[in-house]
């Protein structure tokens, strides 16, 4: 690490040196290192109030704008509406590079459009949100015993005024994160993620932000101040086919000594959801699982695959790691932005729940023959 901080300061100069070892990542590397518990740090009151202040105000505050979504060499640009109405919450999300795309949001539901196809997808609305939506910090002080949060200063962005506040993981086992929280409005403007060695690859930022009334129309839509009515003529634009899914049965929860469960816990985290899903697909049963500190997330799926094949080269497009195992006839992928090292020991702690009490006691990770790692 500080070999490659000596290098950048002799190829950019001492101005941007001084830059680019911040407050951030001298902080991140303190507490991730090797220091005795006494000298551990707590996190700031003043900054787990802001971020608690931030998630209420992208839950209550009404916006429109233009974020920005980078990640190694995927850039994408992303227009959002947002709108807090009496039925829940109303969006509209159009992506204004590559393929056109639209997605009309209503509470859990949503209508996904393909301009270029003249094509309309309805659906539930993915549990995943937008990573500027500021739901995944809704409860700060649950994430103290994991991260540190401390506040960084102040800056600028989408020409607001804003403090940065940073989520210092406590261990090499979860990202860290740098937030950019409006001074006045307290919305989400900016988000960074940084790796274990705490250097940054991603960032999410809003590059214009305004507050309007109501959501404006769109093509044929209703007005902002009314539910959008999913699967009206006020939605689906004139000339476009609805294209219909068979039946996906809802997901099934699962008995506690069914299925797969991850024993033991990796330090932090817990298994929040074990439940049984469709494959839209191919209409086969497969087992679905949160695994989760209550800010990093992997899923964990479990489906019955005798033939081992290779991962889809895409899978990894959006930067998320993952880690798959053949176990019998069961594949087991794990997924998510978490450090390398906390998806394969997730993957490699996934066991038949009648299995789990005498996994827990020998506390030996599972030998894995035959990962696949992306």
């Amino acid at each position: 690490m500080i070999g490659a901080w000596m290098m950048t300061a002799l190829l950019v100069g001492p101005a941007a040196w001084a830059q680019s070892v911040n407050v951030f990542q001298i902080e991140y590397l303190h507490t991730i290192s090797d220091v005795p518990a006494a000298d551990a740090m707590a996190s700031e009151p003043d900054a787990v109030a802001r971020l608690a202040a931030m998630t209420e105000a992208m839950r209550q505050r009404n916006y429109v704008g233009t974020y920005v979504h980078v990640r190694g060499d995927q850039i994408d640009t992303t227009r959002i509406e947002h709108l807090l109405t009496e039925h829940g919450p109303q969006e509209r999300l159009v992506t204004l590079n590559g393929e056109p795309r639209e997605i009309v949001r209503h509470g859990a539901h949503c209508e996904c459009q393909w301009p270029s196809r003249k094509e309309v997808v309805f659906g539930d609305f993915p549990g995943v949100r937008s990573r500027l939506s500021g739901e995944r910090f809704a409860q700060p002080e649950q994430l103290t015993p994991n991260y540190r949060i401390v506040g960084l200063g102040v800056s600028r962005v989408a020409d607001r005024a804003c403090h940065v506040v940073g989520l210092i993981p406590r261990d090499a086992l979860r990202y860290g994160y740098k937030l950019c929280i409006g001074d006045a409005d307290h919305l989400l403007l900016r988000m960074s993620i940084y790796n274990e060695d705490g250097l940054p690859i991603e960032h999410d930022f809003f590059t214009q932000m305004a507050e309007p009334v109501t959501i404006p129309a769109a093509s044929g839509g209703a007005s902002g101040a009314d539910p959008i009515p999913l699967g009206s003529p006020k939605t689906i634009p004139p000339g476009f086919k609805v294209v219909e899914d068979r039946h996906v049965e809802p997901p099934k929860p699962l008995a506690a000594d069914e299925g797969w469960t991850v024993s033991p816990d990796l330090p932090g985290y817990h298994v929040k959801s074990r439940v049984w899903r469709e494959n839209p697909v191919t209409h086969h049963r497969f087992e679905h699982m949160i695994v989760t500190d209550g800010l990093s997330t992997a899923s964990v799926f479990v489906e019955d695959i005798p033939e081992k094949q290779r991962l889809d080269p895409d899978a990894a497009k959006y930067g998320m790691n993952i880690y798959v195992r053949q176990s019998g006839s069961m594949r087991i992928t794990v997924i998510g932005d978490l450090p390398m090292a906390a998806i394969k020991q997730i993957c490699q702690y996934t066991v038949p729940a009648k299995m789990a009490a005498g996994r827990e006691a020998e506390g030996n990770p599972l030998h894995a023959p035959g990962s696949e790692v992306r």
